[in-house]
């Protein structure tokens, strides 16, 4: 990540876990949508960021998460274009 002007390491490292706290909050809330009932993970727990409540459900939630990349993938070629090709 390129220097923003932060003005400690501290701002850098606050403004990265808010970006990453406020997209699983996201996710969340579109999985939320689909009826597919899940919850934060507490305890840093290194596998995952979200709980699912009925992992029967994971299958779908892959098709989600897949959807949230491609339409990513869409908009960073859109936005940040490769110029060799």
């Amino acid at each position: 990540m390129a220097n923003q002007g932060w003005d400690t390491d501290e701002d850098r490292m606050i403004h990265k876990l808010t970006l990453h706290k406020n997209f699983i909050t996201w996710v969340i809330q579109q999985l939320e949508k689909e009826n597919i009932p899940c919850q934060k993970t507490t305890g840093n727990d290194r596998n995952c960021d979200i709980l699912l409540i009925n992992p029967e459900q994971a299958p779908r939630v892959q098709e989600i998460i897949l959807g949230i990349n491609r339409q990513f993938r869409v908009f960073q070629q859109i936005n940040h274009p490769n110029p060799d090709g």
